[in-house]
């Protein structure tokens, strides 16, 4: 993990296609960005969205195949943690969908709009979920850190 211009955390992961998903540790609060540009199964979705909630995640923003999914999906597990009572705004998962944007835009979006929890918490640790055929960490950080869309 290593700071951005401003000084903000952020983390990217890979999801290796050949291997189980495992969330990397980030402290909370975070935000996530989940990038998904190959298949990936419902159980996987749901597994990763109850890790998202478990460990600290209060701000999750999809993009590519399927990312209306991954927004439900992490609400549905939000709730199941808190036994589908009224969540407290501190454990509040604010969900996002990006289908009509480009790559650059929702990479702009996370690190200069999605900077505070419902809560009004600020979010400087951000995790990069990358559900694709191969890593590509240069990219994607260089997309983040761009000042235009």
């Amino acid at each position: 993990m290593g700071p951005d211009a401003r000084g903000n955390m952020v983390r990217y992961h890979f999801v290796d296609p050949t291997a189980p998903v495992a969330l990397p540790r980030i402290a909370p609060p975070y935000k996530c960005v989940v990038l998904i540009e190959r298949q990936v199964s419902a159980e996987a979705r749901w597994q990763v969205s109850k890790d998202l909630v478990a460990t600290g995640c209060q701000y999750m923003l999809a993009w590519g195949l399927d990312c209306s999914l991954w927004d439900d999906s992490v609400d549905m597990a939000s709730l199941e943690q808190f036994g589908y009572d009224d969540v407290l705004p501190e454990h509040f998962v604010m969900t996002t969908w990006h289908s009509d944007e480009t790559l650059r835009e929702v990479l702009h979006f996370a690190r200069w709009h999605a900077t505070q929890s419902y809560d009004d918490v600020a979010l400087d640790r951000c995790l990069i979920l990358d559900f694709c055929a191969a890593p590509r960490e240069p990219e994607i950080r260089a997309l983040y850190a761009a000042d235009e869309p």
